[in-house]
């Protein structure tokens, strides 16, 4: 597992990026403000994930730890959004779409949100075993 750490990283972070452009180029869905911050989190990470597989360069790692982590902040908070209205408002999300819209479920009823978090998170642990390894 640890050997092939970096490539499974590499592959949540290139799935979530796919997910995130159909979502908004295909089916024309707007992100709202935090889906954004997000999105600038995880597009820069498959960029520097694929360049460190292709030269087999490790040193790309602390960088996309940087990142995840704070994706998985954006993420985890917008997910409390919808937990505890009390957080949300109009400033920091926009309310341009309701990202906990049935519409917008994968994977057996998981929000947007809750997916990100969970792939920030476990892109964030594989590249830790990655960085373990080198």
């Amino acid at each position: 597992m640890k050997k092939y750490a970096l490539y499974f990283a590499w592959v949540i972070s290139l799935v979530g990026l796919l997910i995130s452009l159909y979502y908004g180029e295909i089916l024309k869905w707007e992100p709202c403000r935090l889906c954004w911050y997000q999105r600038i989190a995880l597009f820069p990470i498959a960029i520097l994930l694929g360049i460190s597989l292709y030269k087999d360069d490790k040193g790309f790692i602390p960088y996309a730890l940087v990142l995840s982590a704070f994706g998985f902040l954006v993420a985890a908070y917008h997910w409390l959004e919808f937990h505890f209205p009390a957080l949300r408002t109009a400033a920091i999300c926009g309310y341009v779409h309701d990202c906990s819209d049935s519409a917008l479920e994968l994977f057996g009823g998981l929000s947007f949100p809750a997916l990100s978090s969970i792939g920030f998170i476990l892109i964030f642990a594989l590249l830790y075993l990655a960085r373990r390894t080198s």
